[in-house]
């Protein structure tokens, strides 16, 4: 973390507020110019031109204001970062330099070379005094440390959740307009209809407090992970209705859905057979144990973080459905027969998956597909961060 150079991202949020302002004015200038055309455009055609020349112009201008909101939040976070390695850097020095012999450990903990009894003996008569002295100097340490470790992750994790929310923003009509639909009409109302609506809050870390220590209680290194609000709410239901081992079973249902994918389809687990077959089959383990509601609601709401390409999204939802249908109708199966069913709805075409290159393994413009309609190394993510389109779920 020492070593992070975060020149790109400050020059990066200088570009994208320069583009805001380009687009803020070009939009003004094109709206200004269609509008001088009343003494030679009249009638209808005239005033239905500058009618949409006004829309277009207020559309541009929140696509300007998005950009220009984005530029301001990468400096920000760029600069609060650059801010918590210099305080991490400048406290590390200060363990090393000091008297006690301090070090600092991977997890910015800072620990002494020498034990207390050491300590004590350099230091007799006085020896009681000192160990506490280092003590204190440890403890400060470590929490100056650890706490800039920690902002980091927040700025890390929670700001760049925020950053392409921002693109929540942008209007209909902008993501409408950069989306191409599939060819065949029923997978363009899957890429349309299996869209939902980001958070309006900012995503968290949960578990925290009393709901941490009370899930560690069955899994000691139980970690928090980031969330839109929507799935915090959805453990918390689980967490009332099923206790903490019941949160903890779901993770580990997470688990055995994702090691199961990797086992079966390890040449396809980013948006190809392998990360279709890890929906469903989750989504099948989960309908078995917690129910159909609560497992649409917790994974539908897993996809309301910001800036998800619509393929992606399309894709995940829809196999997630396609997952509890199938465990409602095997209510009893085994996680073996579930699975095979899946690899069943797999091979028969009824999972999607996202194709971004040819037959010879050129690259071509992402797209949903049919599970069976191509082979797993054509099968890929969609580059970059998608604009989202308007959600229905």
């Amino acid at each position: 973390m020492l070593s992070w150079d975060l020149g790109p991202a400050k020059t990066t949020a200088a570009t994208i507020t320069t583009v805001s302002q380009a687009v803020d004015q070009e939009a003004k200038g094109a709206a200004d110019k269609v509008d001088r055309s009343r003494e030679f455009f009249e009638g209808e055609a005239g005033d239905a031109a500058r009618t949409r020349s006004i829309t277009d112009r207020d559309t541009t201008f929140t696509t300007a204001d998005v950009l220009g909101e984005m530029g301001t939040m990468c400096r920000s976070l760029s600069e609060d970062i650059v801010d918590n390695i210099d305080t991490i850097r400048a406290k590390k020095a200060e363990a090393e330099e000091s008297r006690w012999d301090l070090f600092v450990a991977d997890d910015g903990e800072v620990l002494s070379h020498k034990s207390n009894w050491e300590t004590s003996e350099d230091y007799f008569p006085f020896g009681a005094a000192a160990v506490a002295a280092k003590e204190l100097a440890t403890h400060q340490l470590t929490s100056a440390i650890q706490g800039a470790l920690q902002n980091i992750l927040v700025a890390d994790q929670e700001g760049a959740e925020n950053f392409v929310r921002l693109l929540e923003k942008l209007s209909d009509s902008v993501k409408k307009g950069l989306v191409v639909e599939p060819d065949d009409p029923k997978l363009a109302a899957i890429l349309r209809d299996f869209q939902t609506a980001a958070s309006t809050e900012e995503p968290q870390l949960w578990p925290t407090g009393w709901e941490l220590d009370a899930i560690r209680v069955f899994k000691s290194d139980f970690e928090p992970s980031l969330m839109t609000e929507e799935e915090i709410d959805a453990m918390k239901t689980l967490l009332r209705d099923h206790g903490p081992s019941g949160v903890w079973q779901q993770y580990q249902l997470t688990e055995d859905a994702k090691n199961a994918a990797d086992e079966q389809f390890p040449a396809s687990t980013a948006d190809g057979q392998g990360d279709a077959f890890r929906h469903a089959y989750w989504n099948a383990l989960m309908t078995q144990k917690y129910g159909e509601d609560w497992t649409e609601t917790f994974t539908t709401a897993h996809e309301k973080s910001g800036g998800n390409t619509p393929q992606r999204e399309a894709m995940d939802l829809y196999n997630n459905q396609i997952g509890r249908n199938v465990a409602l109708a095997n209510p009893d199966a085994s996680p073996e027969e579930l699975q095979q069913l899946i690899k069943n709805e797999l091979s028969t075409g009824n999972l999607t998956v996202i194709e971004n290159k040819t037959p010879d393994g050129q690259p071509k413009p992402a797209q949903i597909t049919w599970s069976n309609r191509v082979g797993e190394a054509q099968t890929g993510p969609p580059p970059g961060v998608g604009v989202p389109l308007p959600g229905k779920k």
